[in-house]
């Protein structure tokens, strides 16, 4: 009897069907169906999805004033609209030819955010926003496939971007990032602060954000990294709180950063506290992200 391969986009493991197979197919090895009428492993052409990313894939900016959960859901969409297609060409290309299409399609995203990176003319404002598409419009486009596929192309991505650059990316969904907006009061500062046995009005506190609503905001990218700290924050305390590594976490960001940073600004020199905060926002989005 003829038959055909497939490779299942949860699991990644191949497996054969007979060509009068009906559209009910599922996988023999983790039991999820496929999607029906998908072509012959040989008949994929490798590469092609690639070639659908639009240009909007790359240059899509959400600015500061639109990080917010009614924005960001108009933002996301459009976002993911446009790239659909070659997510689920995409998809099909790694039922296909597995390890290979994902190392084709990450490459593709790294070129492409790459060549954005390189051609701005304000490089440190334009780093930020590619940061901020990463993790807002292109990894949640990709997981909101829900698929096993979908999250090892994630994973490569990161993998090859965080590679060369020293602030690495954390990974998250559109609905994780909706709900943290929903919980923007949850900052790290007030976290750790409650953990110290410090009130909403402590020293400390008060210090930080007149940091931020001082000088911090005064710069465009000042304003971009607090549009970040807002964005992510209330995903690492949340996570942090479930982890049920809190107090040992908040003492150390505490100690590490936050103790640094206050006597940063203590010698007036708000420069390095804004290099130790940022320090501190990436290595938290990486870990707890």
């Amino acid at each position: 009897m003829s038959g055909r391969a497939l490779r299942c986009p949860h699991c990644g493991k191949e497996f054969q069907i007979s060509e009068d197979a009906g559209e009910k197919v599922f996988c023999p090895y983790c039991a999820q169906p496929q999607e029906p009428g998908v072509p012959a492993v040989s008949s994929v052409p490798l590469g092609g999805a690639a070639h659908l990313l639009p240009p909007e894939a790359f240059s899509a900016v959400i600015q500061f004033d639109r990080l917010n959960a009614s924005h960001y859901a108009e933002s996301f969409e459009s976002y993911r609209r446009a790239v659909l297609p070659a997510l689920q060409a995409y998809l099909r290309e790694e039922a296909a030819y597995g390890d290979k299409a994902a190392e084709l399609f990450s490459g593709a995203l790294f070129d492409g955010f790459a060549g954005e990176e390189k051609s701005a003319r304000k490089k440190s404002v334009r780093e930020f926003d590619l940061r901020i598409s990463i993790t807002t419009l292109a990894i949640p486009a990709i997981l909101d496939l829900n698929t096993a596929a979908a999250d090892r192309l994630a994973d490569l991505f990161l993998q090859k971007w965080n590679a060369v650059h020293k602030e690495p990316l954390g990974r998250a969904t559109y609905s994780e990032i909706q709900k943290g907006f929903r919980k923007k009061l949850c900052f790290i500062t007030t976290a750790v602060c409650a953990e110290l046995g410090k009130g909403d009005d402590c020293g400390e506190l008060q210090a930080l954000r007149a940091f931020r609503d001082g000088y911090l905001s005064r710069t465009p990218l000042g304003r971009k990294k607090i549009g970040e700290y807002y964005l992510f924050a209330p995903l690492i305390v949340s996570s942090v709180e479930s982890s049920g590594k809190a107090e040992a976490e908040w003492n150390r960001v505490y100690r590490d950063y936050l103790s640094p940073c206050l006597a940063a600004l203590k010698c007036r020199r708000p420069e390095k506290c804004e290099r130790i905060y940022e320090t501190m926002m990436s290595e938290l989005e990486q870990k707890w992200l």
